[in-house]
């Protein structure tokens, strides 16, 4: 596991590592079905990564499976068990995609200047082979010479005779000569080890010629310097593993019983059954390739998901900076992607808000409704990015569909639901619910207290919607008060509101009637008329034009006690009267 906070300009600063040694593939490879001790011990080992992911609360959580869990009958009984009983995605993926991975992720710790790689990922069930440069994959091929799929076919005693040696040697090059001879025929500069038991061989090298047990060195000697150094990584793995290093640890480990296998010095003891076949396979390799020696790579494939995650989310990393809370950058990053008109979206988000908080008395819903109030105001619209025909309900897919980071299953369905009712069709009240049309059905499917918040959040963003109707952001300021038989909305504004009062008057229905109280809007006009009155100088209107004045809506009619269905005309000019004055229809 690798836990990493990628910076705005893509550098990346490794925050923990831990790694657990499960071993999925003992008995699967060759079963092809996971035993349940080890099921349940691969379950218990994510169980605790998870522990520690948790405590960093990371934007993502990427989990890929390999071989072990691709060739096992009950691999997708073991990935549907990680994700309910831990709530971990993992992704299977077949070989070439690893290859593709762990070259993503070896690239960035090699020099690949003008240089092609051929690059090699011995793991427990498959051996990766990669031909390279710093651009592009030439080639991958994913070999069924993993360690532990070797080590459990081969069965040999212990400790293994010179016949069984000598045969596992012959099946391990018959495999490897035609893929090697391929890439030595497409050319390479270098040969590059990368995972763990590459890195395991080499400390056990450096370990034995550090104790005077008969190392053959390599660890870190003589020839080209494929990484820009020669020494070790910092970590006490040597960067260079020869050819001549690994013909005599095969040599050594063949001669030992596994009990003095788990006694190496550097060498972790849950090693000791799979590191003979691991000095097998690349000794071949190596001798193949016609190459003295190997570069440790200090990436793999853990390395690679980071890198192919940071450039497949190049644009959320740069908003995690502008946005660092999780939520809103979910929302925001949907809104962009579908081009939303943002200074309407925020306006609305603006005049919503002020709404919420001004009538909780009223309604009584949490602080965290709020919030959704807010997030359901700003990506109203971005349906009209599928058609502006039936927005609102492209609106409702887009987010339901989207991957909503931070939300709950029902949260997300509330942000859907209040944006695809901000126009047209209201949600159903709960005396409609059992005839409403199937149009309704994920609203009517929402608890009880679901819909009676959706109402609310809808109703206050129906009006905040009609209040921006022109999208000129007329609307500075509102004020409002809940009385006993009526709800008084103050509105100060930049300009002539007729059809925001039109559109609000329409729009306020839902408030109404689930609040049961009767609407009332006035209007303050905080600013001189925005369009001069043709051939007269600023500052000389006639004493007939508006300036400030203060209305009541009702001066929009509402025939049979509801509002008009297109906007209305202007009837004239309202002439300004000391005082307040009050325009009545």
């Amino acid at each position: 596991m690798l836990i990493v906070q990628v910076q705005s300009d893509g550098r990346v600063e490794v925050l923990a590592r831990a790694k657990e040694m499960v071993r999925l593939g003992e008995t699967s490879l060759r079963t092809g079905v996971i035993p349940p001790e080890v099921f349940r011990r691969g379950l218990e080992a994510l169980a605790s990564l998870r522990r520690i992911v948790d405590r960093y609360r990371p934007d993502a959580l990427v989990a890929i499976a390999t071989s072990a869990v691709r060739e096992a009958q009950n691999g997708g009984e073991f990935v549907r068990a990680a994700r309910d009983e831990i709530g971990i995605d993992i992704q299977v993926i077949r070989g070439q995609e690893e290859g593709r991975l762990i070259y993503l992720g070896a690239r960035g710790t090699l020099n690949l200047d003008g240089r092609r790689v051929a690059l090699l990922d011995l793991g427990g069930g498959s051996l990766e082979v990669i031909l390279a440069d710093a651009r592009e994959c030439y080639f991958i091929d994913s070999l069924k010479l993993g360690v532990i799929r070797l080590s459990e076919e081969w069965a040999a005693s212990d400790p293994p005779s010179a016949r069984e040696l000598a045969s596992l040697r012959a099946r391990i090059r018959q495999s490897l000569a035609p893929v090697i001879g391929r890439i030595t025929a497409m050319g390479f500069d270098f040969v590059a080890l990368s995972s763990g038991t590459a890195s395991a061989l080499a400390a056990l090298n450096s370990a034995l010629a550090g104790s005077g047990n008969g190392g053959a060195g390599g660890g870190g000697g003589s020839g080209r310097g494929d990484r820009g150094d020669r020494g070790d990584r910092g970590d006490g793995i040597p960067t260079v593993l020869t050819q001549e290093a690994l013909i005599e640890l095969e040599q050594r480990l063949g001669r030992m019983t596994l009990e003095e296998r788990t006694r190496l010095p550097g060498l972790d003891a849950r090693r000791a059954d799979t590191i003979l076949p691991g000095a097998m396979v690349l000794r071949a390799a190596l001798e193949l390739a016609g190459a003295t020696e190997a570069t440790i790579a200090d990436g793999a494939v853990r390395e690679g998901i980071v890198a192919d995650y940071i450039a497949t989310h190049r644009p959320g990393i740069l908003m995690a900076e502008e946005f660092p809370d999780l939520r809103r950058r979910s929302v925001m990053a949907l809104a962009r992607r579908c081009q939303f008109d943002e200074a309407h979206a925020q306006q609305v988000a603006r005049l919503a808000l002020s709404l919420f908080d001004q009538t909780r008395a009223l309604h009584g819903l949490p602080e965290s409704d709020g919030e959704l109030l807010e997030f359901s105001a700003l990506l109203h619209d971005t349906g009209m990015y599928i058609s502006p025909d039936k927005h609102h309900q492209h609106s409702q897919y887009l987010i339901e569909t989207n991957e909503m980071a931070g939300f709950s299953r029902e949260e997300v369905e509330i942000i859907a639901l209040t944006a695809r009712y901000h126009r047209k069709a209201e949600p159903p009240s709960e005396k409609e619910r059992k005839s409403a049309p199937r149009r309704h059905e994920r609203f009517c499917a929402l608890s009880r207290t679901a819909r009676e918040r959706v109402r609310y959040l809808t109703a206050f963003l129906r009006v905040a919607d009609a209040l921006d109707r022109t999208h000129s952001r007329l609307v500075r300021a509102i004020r409002c008060q809940v009385h006993r038989k009526t709800i008084d909305l103050r509105i100060e504004v930049d300009g002539d509101p007729e059809l925001e009062l039109w559109a609000t008057r329409r729009k306020g229905d839902l408030l109404e009637s689930i609040s049961g109280l009767r609407l009332r809007l006035s209007v303050d006009s905080v600013a001189e008329p925005r369009h001069a009155v043709p051939g007269m100088k600023p500052g000389s209107e006639p004493d007939g034009l508006v300036s400030k004045v203060s209305m009541l809506a009702e001066h929009l009619p509402k025939p049979n006690g509801r509002a008009p269905k297109s906007p209305p005309r202007p009837r004239g000019v309202v002439r300004r009267l000391p005082g307040r004055r009050v325009a009545d229809a």
